[in-house]
This record gives C-alpha cells, sequence and structure tokens, in this order.
C-alpha cells in the first residue's frame, strides 16, 4: 500500500473500531454518525485486504491481522496527536476541539455551571465530554483515551495531578421519616437502613464508608447505588440514611424533601483533585484547560 493513497484520517476511524470493536460506539467516540463510520470500515477493509472485524455471533470481533495491528495503529494515533499539540501558540477564543472528563455526576454537578459560563464567553468552539467515572480512569488517562480525570485526592496514580476542591459531609434522610427527630445520634446512624454510595467498583464501597468501618461506625447497608445525585430522591417514603457531600446535599434539599443533619462522629472532608496524562503537561491546550478547571472549582 502507497502511504500517499491512503487518507490518514482513516487512521483515527481504524484506532477507535479496533478498541471498541463496534460500529456504533467507535462513531460516538470520534463525534460522527454510524453510517458514515460504517463507510469508513468498507474504506479500510478494502485498503487493508482484511475484513479486520467480523461477527461471530452477535458480536465483532478482530480478525487475526487486526489484532495484530492494533497496538500499532494506537500508537501512531498517539505520535500524531502529540505532534499536533506541539504547536507553540493556542487561542482559545479561536480553537474548536472537544476534552474528555472522567467525574463522578456530584463534581459534573458542582463544576458545571462555572466552567462551562467561562467556557461559553472565551471559547465557545471548546466542547466538554462528560463520562462516568470508574477504576479504568487512570488507565484510560494514562492511554490518552480521556484528558482529564476528577479524582478523590486520596487516589494514588502515577499521574501529574492539582488539587481542586474540598467538601464535608451530612447526614440526609427523607424530611418525612417519622423516626428521625432535629438531631442524629450514634444509635440513630447504627440502627437505621443505610443507603450507600458505590460510584467505580461494585466491589467496593464509599471512602466515607470504608473510613466509618475502621472506626468502628459500621451502618446497616439496605441498598447501595452509583450515582451520587440519584442517592437523595432514593429516600423519598423510606426510613434510609446517608451520608454525603454537604454541597450535593444542600443543593439537593428542597427538591429531594430532605431533613440534612449533622454527624455525630468526625469524618475527614471530601477531597477532590484535578489529574491528567503527563504526555500533555506542555500542551497549550491541556495547560489552558487545566486553569479554566482550576478556577472553576475556586468559585465553589
Amino acid at each position: 500500500m502507497n502511504l500517499r493513497q491512503f487518507d490518514l484520517n482513516l487512521l483515527l476511524a481504524l484506532d477507535a473500531l479496533l478498541k471498541e470493536k463496534n460500529v456504533t460506539r467507535a462513531a460516538e467516540r470520534l463525534f460522527m454518525s454510524q453510517p458514515a463510520m460504517s463507510g469508513m470500515l468498507a474504506r479500510l477493509r478494502q485498503a487493508f485486504d482484511d475484513e479486520l472485524l467480523v461477527r461471530v455471533g452477535r458480536n465483532l470481533e478482530l480478525t487475526e491481522f487486526a489484532a495484530g495491528i492494533a497496538e500499532r495503529v494506537h500508537r501512531c494515533v498517539q505520535e500524531m496527536e502529540e505532534l499536533l499539540d506541539s504547536k507553540p501558540s493556542f487561542s482559545p477564543a479561536e480553537e474548536s476541539r472537544s476534552f474528555c472528563i472522567a467525574a463522578s455526576d456530584y463534581a459534573v454537578l458542582l463544576l458545571f455551571g462555572p466552567l462551562m459560563q467561562r467556557l461559553t464567553e472565551a471559547a465557545p468552539g471548546i466542547s466538554l465530554h462528560f463520562v462516568r467515572l470508574d477504576v479504568q480512569a487512570g488507565e484510560r488517562i494514562a492511554a490518552g483515551e480521556i484528558d482529564f480525570g476528577i479524582l478523590p485526592a486520596e487516589l494514588e496514580l502515577p499521574l501529574p495531578s492539582i488539587p481542586l476542591f474540598e467538601d464535608g459531609w451530612v447526614c440526609a434522610a427523607w424530611a418525612g421519616n417519622p423516626s428521625i427527630g432535629d438531631g442524629l445520634t450514634l444509635d440513630d446512624y447504627q440502627q437505621h437502613p443505610y443507603l450507600s454510595f458505590n460510584i467505580s467498583d461494585p466491589g467496593h464501597l464509599s471512602m466515607a464508608h470504608e473510613y466509618l468501618s475502621r472506626h468502628g461506625h459500621v451502618p446497616r447497608i439496605a441498598a447501595t447505588t452509583g450515582s451520587f445525585t440519584a442517592a437523595p430522591f432514593l429516600l423519598r417514603g423510606t426510613r434510609l440514611l446517608t451520608i454525603m457531600p454537604r454541597r450535593l446535599g444542600e443543593r439537593m434539599q428542597q427538591a429531594a424533601d430532605l431533613r440534612l443533619l449533622e454527624l455525630p462522629f468526625e469524618l475527614p472532608p471530601l477531597r477532590e483533585k484535578l489529574a491528567w496524562n503527563p504526555r500533555f503537561t506542555s500542551s497549550p491546550a491541556h495547560a489552558w484547560m487545566r486553569e479554566q478547571i482550576s478556577e472553576a472549582a475556586k468559585t465553589l
């Protein structure tokens, strides 16, 4: 195959297809339509004289040839991205690109407003794509699949990071819960059924719950949710208690009909940090975006 006859735009599509093994997801990853991605797959098959993706049952799987070139293709795309990011100047008002951020729905709820206000005014061509924070976030940042991760500060990863914000904790119950008064005792906390958070891994509980368990304040877990922002609404009509970040409770108090109570014990503050791939530390675009996220956090 002659490189001069190969459309290099197909390389991005090939990398997405080999990683996702799904035409629709690959199209979403590159912000294009499914028919357009299908057309690119057809052109790639012709260029490489190989099917690349074949149907096995209900799924698509890589051919032997495709599996053999997948890592080389990804490295090539990364090197091209680094080359393009090496430009010496950056103009936010003229830039047109998207940044991918892995974050909990709690962090998105707090930062979305002030961050989008800054971008709308200074960089109307820049868009944000938020994805669910999970246990693979660090690996995906290191692989260049995600630009930034908003992570618990206690999470140790071999990535550069800066502190973003802190928050306290509050106990929340449905305002109509007849078994809760104006104050909360340790017995109240331990005897009531408890709604726990688990935003990243089904095998692990929230950091707050793990801290409490280590100090003997073990609640009776009745349910677990993977969403910070859904939890306040799940309490309605139940006797469940939960511990949530204070800013979240205050924002949701009226809408979810909550009663917020001070904790009968001490909890260390919730600290969030911004992490990124060290390959992009000197990138003007990434540096500017880090500053915008940091400044938005300061408004909290």
